[in-house]
């Protein structure tokens, strides 16, 4: 009898049971238009796809079931969100492309389309269609002595489909403290295409924190950018000595930023003109440490200790950016076959700061810092240049100290569909350091394979690099999958004012790699290095490397030997214009 009564809301008014929302209906068959021309937007579909669109072959198509049980289809308005067309107003083909590149610009996307459809009734219906990116976070560290299994990173990228990463992170500290760390990651805060980072870890000798809200300038339709940073880490930092053992110094830095910036000009050819305030405090310990199989010992080498300075400032700033680029699809370069879009043209960043005497910020300086980018090409041949310098005045000795320099050239070219040559050069440096700074070939993003052992250290460090890869047709629908074989050569410079650095030969190292791309077009490259290197260095040794990374949203991640060195506060986020 209940199930017979009418449902009554809390006024007593009957309501009608809750109805499923009818999933989108597809737009095929429709007459499809070429483009926008001011035509009434009636309809806006969005139709969200899993990472595995296509059937698989039978002995695999578990893989595929699989993975739609326990995956989460981005959600229909957070799609909407990062749209610049809205239902009722007229159709703008600038607004449409631009829509559809903020879409393939989210990490949680493979890829995205925005077409247009007559409705028949002078109107046009926009189908808005995304596939979705592989969500699940699982990095294991791996080593090949004893113990293999080192630590893992696990989490989601994309949970219920809501724009949001979540990851927790364990490594074995042996001696040390196990490493420990969260990292959260929105990039819908607020309801609204703002980013909200949030990240915790202990390391196995101190601790890193950031907290970071930004609204980046994804477009030239956008009036305002801003962002609100906090964050403090404590460790140390060990120095390669050539053939004494390495010694380390704690490092401790706190810092703040609050910044905005504003378009000016017409779309296109525009300028953005903003401030900035800024917090900085760094401090070095004197005691030099080793950090052994055992732990922490004193350093028994008697050798001079390097002696930094003490940093406590905050800053007012003015900010700068002139623009004049186009963005470019293109396939294959960054990623294995997956589409990016890149910038063609001219941007230049510029940030200049004066200190202020606020509270216990007694530094007297001025502060420089410039991004410029330049590109020139299409999808079958492309030249990008980036480079980023910093420096500061100090207005007490009437000299500028801390000059952090870096930068990438790079050319990419394919000659066919399914083959990719890339040749870059990446180039590093700091002159009259006065904070705690080395470069090796043993970094990982900014050396050489096989020279992870390196114990000399520089000042200044070049980096050449090539490679041609091959995907390699599969019907399996499961994985974009290639090979490559790349050379790569550097050297580094000394200078006086960086601890232990000399300038040594050139150094190289040879090898194939095994590329894979899950789901196919993901723009997450997967890649196993087998690395023979070359020159006289003692240490040298031939390498297997493991790495995923995503590089098709900027064009240049700088490395982090040279993060490590820069002010906290220049707002990169602004000026990277995605």
């Amino acid at each position: 009898m209940a199930a017979c009564l009418p449902l009554r809301g809390a006024a007593g008014q009957p309501t009608r049971p809750a109805t499923p929302k009818p999933p989108p209906v597809s737009s095929r068959g429709r007459l499809p238009v070429t483009g926008c021309a001011g035509q009434p937007i009636s309809d806006i579909v969005v139709i969200t796809q899993p990472p595995f669109t296509d059937r698989l072959p039978p002995r695999l198509e578990w893989v595929r079931r699989t993975v739609r049980s326990v995956h989460a289809n981005t959600r229909d308005d957070v799609v909407r969100r990062f749209l610049l067309l809205k239902v009722g107003e007229a159709c703008n083909q600038i607004r449409r492309a631009e829509s559809e590149r903020i879409l393939r610009a989210q990490p949680f996307l493979v890829d995205a389309r925005i077409r247009v459809y007559d409705d028949e009734a002078g109107g046009v219906r926009l189908e808005v269609e995304t596939r979705d990116d592989f969500s699940l976070i699982l990095e294991p560290t791996l080593q090949s002595k004893s113990p293999v299994f080192r630590g893992i990173r696990v989490g989601e990228s994309n949970i219920a489909g809501t724009a949001t990463l979540a990851a927790v992170t364990w490594r074995d500290g042996l001696a040390y403290n196990d490493i420990l760390g969260v990292e959260l990651a929105n990039y819908q805060f607020g309801g609204a295409r703002n980013e909200f980072r949030a990240s915790a870890r202990r390391n196995r000798f101190g601790q890193d924190m950031r907290l970071e809200v930004v609204r980046p300038y994804y477009t030239d339709l956008q009036r305002f950018a801003f962002i609100g940073s906090v964050g403090g880490t404590r460790g140390p930092l060990e120095f390669r000595r050539g053939d004494l053992p390495r010694n380390a110094l704690t490092v401790r830095r706190e810092f703040g930023n609050l910044g905005w910036v504003t378009r000016v000009g017409p779309v296109g050819r525009l300028r953005l003109v903003g401030a900035s305030i800024t917090r900085e405090r760094q401090s070095t310990d004197q005691t030099s440490l080793m950090l052994t199989r055992e732990g922490v010992q004193p350093d028994p080498v008697d050798a001079p200790i390097p002696i930094f300075r003490r940093q406590s400032v905050v800053r007012a700033n003015a900010l700068l950016g002139v623009r004049g680029i186009r963005f470019v699809p293109v396939q294959g370069f960054d990623a294995l076959n997956g589409v990016q879009d890149v910038r063609v043209g001219m941007q230049l960043g510029l940030v200049a700061g004066r200190s202020l005497n606020v509270g216990l910020a007694r530094d007297r300086d001025y502060f420089l810092a410039a991004n410029l980018y330049a590109a020139a090409g299409g999808a079958k041949s492309f030249v990008g240049l980036q480079a980023v310098s910093e420096a500061r005045f100090d207005r007490d000795v009437q000299a500028w100290d801390n000059i952090v320099t870096s930068g990438r050239l790079a050319w990419y070219f394919r000659p066919a569909v399914r083959q990719t040559s890339v040749f870059d050069v990446e180039w590093s440096g700091g002159h009259d350091m006065r904070v705690p700074f080395q470069l090796s070939l043993a970094d990982r993003e900014g050396g050489l394979l096989g020279h992870r052992n390196s114990w000399q250290a520089g000042a200044q460090r070049l980096i050449v690099r090539g490679e041609q890869r091959l995907v390699i047709p599969t019907r399996l629908n499961v994985a974009d999958v290639g090979l490559a074989l790349f050379s790569e050569g550097g050297r580094l410079w000394g200078d006086p004012s960086v601890p232990y650095a000399v300038s040594t030969p050139w150094r190289g190292a040879v090898g194939v790699s095994v590329l894979a791309a899950v789901p196919p077009r993901s723009r997450r490259l997967w890649r196993v290095d087998f690395a023979v290197p070359v020159g006289t260095d003692p240490q040298r040794r031939f390498e297997i490397r493991l790495s995923s990374v995503d590089r098709s949203r900027v064009f240049w991640d700088e490395p982090r030997d040279v993060l490590s060195a820069r002010e906290r506060t220049a707002p990169t986020s602004l000026f990277t214009w995605p």
